[in-house]
């Protein structure tokens, strides 16, 4: 079973948000909300890096991405077949 981020959905309330996720954050806000539940998308690291929400760290200079969703399966990971 595929996590419903890479089925284009928000992973709070499930709605489908394909385009907000590949958009990435706003150049003057400096951030993406869901527009069904208002769950924070997308940020900006100190560093200029864009992050999304499913991020644990920033890729270029390794900070905590601070709205990261955290390691609920339900969430994020991908089932795995028994």
């Amino acid at each position: 079973m595929e996590s419903v981020i890479k089925q284009g959905h928000c992973a709070y309330c499930k709605t489908a948000i394909r385009s907000i996720l590949s958009q990435g954050p706003h150049p003057k806000t400096k951030a993406k909300f869901c527009p069904n539940c208002g769950a924070q998308l997308w940020t900006v690291c100190d560093c200029g890096n864009k992050l999304r929400y499913e991020d644990l760290e920033c890729s270029r200079c390794g900070r905590a991405n601070p709205i990261y969703l955290g390691n609920d399966p339900d969430l994020l990971a991908d089932g795995v077949a028994p």
